[in-house]
């Protein structure tokens, strides 16, 4: 859901620049000040996850994203700043109309009643580069119109361009530079790709074809007719919001969650593709448990090596095998070189994770809060970072995973996950 509006994003490089130099000096100042107090004996680094998430929000653009994809090292990032962090996945403010209309007025002309009925200027959702709002077509089709920010290509430009001399800071969380090279890789390769509205396209009708025949499951279509470079015209698929599932039935929830499940399966092992933005805005439900999922921008190709090393984690955590998770985690480039291998921590997942992998076992994502116990094992992985960190090339499907683990929990239905996904892993 978006917040409410806000002032449009600088699109000024040196003031982009200066806006994360402010913010990076009152961050120094403030711990300063806090390591200056007498009789202060550990930081609070509330204050700075709350910074970090305003500024953040506001600028839009890659240092959005980065900050999107940072919320993820849990246990590398303070807990406070990881949480504030986290907050940017669903809840970014968005722009008002009148920063919008003028890119409108480009793409179609001043009168945009040539092209439609009514556009509805309160946005249901907004992310990183652009926001999206419901209107009617002059023949009286219902869409949705995606746009991107005003002048959001030489945001991203600019900041990539600031992120990459601002790189090495990262060092002060133990992140190698080998890393932090290929996290900068990763969020260029999404930034291009959410940029290029025709290549989304393309993705969401190659979707469609593969998935046309699927029960309980509806992806928008392209309104090609009404695309324009910035804007992408797409039906409105109608829903109620999926953040809200919990109220539907037992039934609902469980065929919901069985195709979700099998959706995102089918996409990894037939298409090699991954929709990669969990968030409960880009998903809806249908009365009769149909799933309806928006916003293609985010999709990750998976290769078959990386596709065959989660496979070989999710063997080797059934399994509950240290020798096997420990080739899994080499294979995914999570084990940082020539580090101790941490075998208590795996025998801990092992644990953890194993018995709710087991065939003929139902995961009850109502009743497991597997959440809770994770947050246990924190002193073991804090004391692991030497050894794991995330590999840049597992950012995108980490999130997506850990966001589907939310989206099952507000489901909350008890689901045989081995099962569901036998069919997939006998047919590699």
């Amino acid at each position: 859901m978006a917040k409410s509006p806000i002032t449009p994003p600088a699109a000024s490089a040196l003031g982009r620049f200066f806006k994360l130099a402010g913010t990076a000096a009152r961050i120094g100042g403030g711990l300063l000040g806090q390591r200056l107090s007498l009789g202060r004996s550990a930081i609070d680094w509330q204050p700075v996850g709350d910074l970090l998430s305003d500024v953040l929000g506001e600028m839009k653009g890659p240092v959005l994203k980065l900050g999107q994809m940072a919320s993820q090292w849990q246990g590398v990032l303070p807990e406070p700043v990881a949480q504030a962090l986290s907050k940017l996945q669903n809840r970014v403010p968005a722009l008002p109309f009148s920063a919008l209309q003028g890119h409108l007025q480009q793409a179609y002309g001043d009168d945009l009643s040539r092209f439609f009925q009514s556009i509805e200027e309160q946005p249901f959702a907004a992310a990183s580069l652009g926001q999206v709002h419901r209107a009617v077509a002059l023949d009286g089709r219902a869409l949705v119109l995606k746009v991107q920010y005003p002048g959001i290509a030489e945001i991203c430009a600019a900041d990539l361009r600031q992120l990459r001399r601002l790189l090495p800071l990262g060092r002060l969380f133990r992140a190698p530079a080998a890393q932090l090279e290929g996290v900068y890789q990763e969020l260029v390769a999404v930034i291009d790709a959410e940029l290029d509205y025709p290549a989304e396209m393309r993705r969401l009708q190659h979707y469609r074809a593969h998935f046309a025949d699927w029960p309980g499951l509806r992806l928008p279509q392209p309104q090609e007719d009404l695309c324009r470079p910035g804007v992408l015209a797409l039906s409105e698929e109608p829903g109620l919001p999926f953040a809200e599932v919990g109220q539907a039935s037992a039934e609902v929830r469980e065929r919901l969650a069985l195709t979700l499940v099998r959706w995102l399966s089918a996409q990894a092992f037939e298409l090699g593709l991954l929709h990669a933005d969990p968030h409960p805005g880009n998903f809806a439900y249908t009365p009769a448990g149909e799933l309806v999922v928006y916003d293609f921008g985010c999709v990750r190709a998976l290769s078959p090596a990386l596709l065959g090393a989660y496979v070989q984690t999710y063997q080797a955590l059934q399994a509950r095998d240290g020798e096997l998770l420990e080739q899994a985690f080499q294979a995914l480039g999570t084990r940082q070189p020539r580090s101790t291998t941490p075998y208590g921590l795996y025998r801990q997942l092992h644990g953890l994770l194993g018995p709710l992998l087991q065939p003929g076992v139902h995961w009850d994502f109502a009743a497991t809060p597997l959440h809770e116990q994770v947050q246990r094992l924190l002193p073991d992985v804090l004391g692991a970072l030497g050894s794991l960190q995330p590999a840049p090339a597992t950012l995108l499907i980490n999130r997506t995973l850990e966001g589907h683990y939310w989206n099952l929990s507000r489901l909350g239905v008890a689901l045989p996950l081995a099962d569901v996904l036998q069919g997939q892993l006998t047919g590699r």
